[in-house]
Formats: C-alpha cells, sequence, structure tokens
C-alpha cells in the first residue's frame, strides 16, 4: 500500500518527516508523485530559525507546524475534474512542498522537455525569482554589476546578469567554496568580502569603475548600506532577497546620486497575466529556464553539492543551520 510522507518544521530549529495522507485532487488539481525536492537555503532556513525582527513581515508566514518547500520535479499520476488527462505521466516542475505525493492546480505545473535533467529542473523556482530581477535592473550591455551573495539565487543572478549582456560580473561573498562556483570565464570575478574590500576590487578590476547595479540576495539588512557604496551615479539596487529587518540608509546620499532602489520580490516582478506587452508570467519564466537549459547556455548541476533521501531530511536541516557556507544546492531524493 503507498503511503505518503512529508517533512514539517514542528516547531523552531526542528524538523520531522511526517507519515500522512496521500490527497484526492479537486476539480482543476492534479496529484504529484515527488522525484526531487530543492531545499531553499534561504527561506526556509528563515522560516525554520525564525530569527527575524520581531516587526519584519517575515512574521506574518513564521508559524508551526510548517510544511516547507517550493521547488519540486515529478510525475502527475492523477487528475482532478476538468483537467486534462493528457497529462498523466508527465514529468513536471511545480510548487508542491516536500513530501511524497501533493496536490496543486493544474494550470501552474511547468511541464519538463525531454532530455532535461531533473535535478537540473528543479532550480526552476530560483530562476524565475532571478529572471524578474534581471529583467526590472534593465541591463545594458557592457554594464558592470555586483551580485551580494553567491547562494543559489546570487549564482544565478551572476549567470544570468552575463546572458543579459553585462560586461563584468563580481559576486560578493565570504565562503570561498560558493564563489569557487561560478563560471572559469572572462568578466566574472570572486570577491571573498572576509578578506577584501569590494571598493577597491571594483576600482583595481576591469573598467575600473563602480557598478551601475547591485543586486541584493544575502537578506542581511546590515549589508545594504555598503552595498549601496558600490554603485555609480545613477545607479539602480535591485532588491532580489526578503532582509530578515530593517537597514539604516543614507537617503541624502540616495539622493545626490541618484540611485534608484527597487523591490524585486518575485509576485511584483511577474505579471499575473501574460500580455503582448508583458509575457513574462512565473511559468513563463521557468519554461523560458528549460529552454536555456535545452540549449545548453545554462548549466547548474555542479552547484548541487548535497542529494540525500527523504528520511534523512532532519539532518540536513541540521547541517545547514550548524553551517551553510558548504552547501549550495541541496536536494531530497524521494525515489524508493
Amino acid at each position: 500500500m503507498l503511503k505518503n510522507y512529508k517533512v514539517v518544521f514542528t516547531e523552531k530549529s526542528h524538523v520531522e518527516v511526517w507519515e500522512a495522507e496521500i490527497p484526492k485532487p479537486a476539480p482543476g488539481q492534479v496529484l504529484i508523485e515527488t522525484m526531487i525536492s530543492q531545499i531553499s537555503t534561504g527561506t526556509e532556513l528563515t522560516m525554520l530559525e525564525a530569527n527575524v525582527d520581531a516587526d519584519s513581515p517575515w512574521h506574518q508566514n513564521i508559524k508551526f507546524p510548517n510544511f516547507p518547500g517550493y521547488s519540486n520535479v515529478g510525475r502527475i499520476i492523477q487528475v482532478g475534474e476538468n483537467v486534462d488527462e493528457s497529462l498523466l505521466g508527465k514529468l513536471v516542475f511545480s510548487g508542491v512542498h516536500h513530501e511524497k505525493y501533493g496536490v496543486i492546480k493544474a494550470e501552474t505545473v511547468c511541464p519538463i522537455p525531454e532530455g532535461v535533467d531533473p535535478e537540473e529542473a528543479v532550480y526552476a523556482s530560483i530562476a524565475r525569482i532571478t529572471m524578474g530581477s534581471i529583467r526590472i535592473a534593465d541591463i545594458r550591455l557592457g554594464d558592470t554589476v555586483v551580485v551580494y551573495g553567491a547562494g543559489l539565487i546570487g549564482q544565478m543572478l551572476a549567470r544570468f546578469a552575463k546572458l543579459a549582456g553585462a560586461g563584468h560580473v563580481f559576486v560578493a561573498d565570504v565562503s570561498d567554496h560558493r564563489l569557487n562556483m561560478l563560471p572559469e570565464q572572462a568578466g566574472f570575478h570572486k570577491v571573498n568580502t572576509a578578506k577584501e574590500d569590494i571598493l577597491n576590487v571594483l576600482k583595481t578590476t576591469g573598467k575600473k569603475e563602480l557598478a551601475r547595479i547591485v543586486f541584493e540576495s544575502t537578506s542581511v539588512p546590515a549589508l545594504i548600506p555598503k552595498e549601496l557604496l558600490c554603485l555609480q551615479k545613477l545607479g539602480r539596487m535591485i532588491i532580489t532577497s526578503s532582509p530578515k529587518g530593517k537597514s539604516t540608509v543614507d537617503f541624502d546620499y540616495v539622493n545626490r546620486m541618484g540611485i534608484t532602489i527597487i523591490g524585486a520580490h518575485n509576485g511584483a516582478v511577474h505579471t499575473p497575466v501574460a500580455t503582448p506587452r508583458d509575457p513574462w508570467t512565473t511559468k513563463a519564466d521557468a519554461l523560458h529556464y528549460f529552454d536555456l537549459l535545452s540549449a545548453g547556455e545554462v548549466s547548474v548541476k555542479h552547484m548541487n553539492t548535497h542529494k540525500e533521501h527523504y528520511t534523512k531530511a532532519p539532518e540536513l536541516y541540521e547541517m545547514l543551520m550548524k553551517d551553510r557556507t558548504q552547501a549550495l544546492s541541496v536536494l531530497l531524493d524521494w525515489r524508493d
């Protein structure tokens, strides 16, 4: 008899795997049997550790028990009423949680093309988050760009910024392990801010100028004032992360430099309905990411630093809470 299992944050800093009922798809839904899911080492760890300011908007979502996960690759094994039965058996990406069997609206799933590796397809959530930020950044050919944070989002921001035409992409982090995951090609610059001053690096490398665009992907509020100093006049700061608290910003400096600060939360930068003027829904971006994988323009599998059977989920989260500097993409394998 088939059984369902799901990862649960039962209380702050505590993770369990629960046995649960296999859900039945309601009208308009599909039932997915999970193959691979990807842990968000940013969002999920914030939810698990609850290490945010007391008045942060994060508190609206932090509650226990919590059922984490939003990056899932699996097969559709059942469809509800009013769902095309041709979807049965399809390998798809979806926002199903970390669970063996999960239901979701059929209209939200993204079919994965033949030949695309499921362990690369599972990055689609990270890809569409970063694609939205890249578009709103309005990168121009030859721009100097700084990406703060070399986690999954920072890694994808750096790659897509180069695809969008950036000339020099500087990535700042305190982990050499994560920085060394960046492509070894001209135009990418690794800056370990525990060892180097990024402003000095900017002024002595590449075009020897400050950046036109800075992407914030660390979620660390205290870093934002320093990040602003990396911008040239009329520069643009894109807040791709969800900072865990408030930042002190010198708006007189922002004013005199003509700096634009743009909030780029996934829900803010993607249109809910495709139009000729703006076709880029979250689903459209996921499908475009699959096209990039198929064409060999993007490769991410080397960033899979950890993969364990889902029964080892508590140990994986424990490892991440102790030290996530040696981890990048962390996968749960749901295949028996």
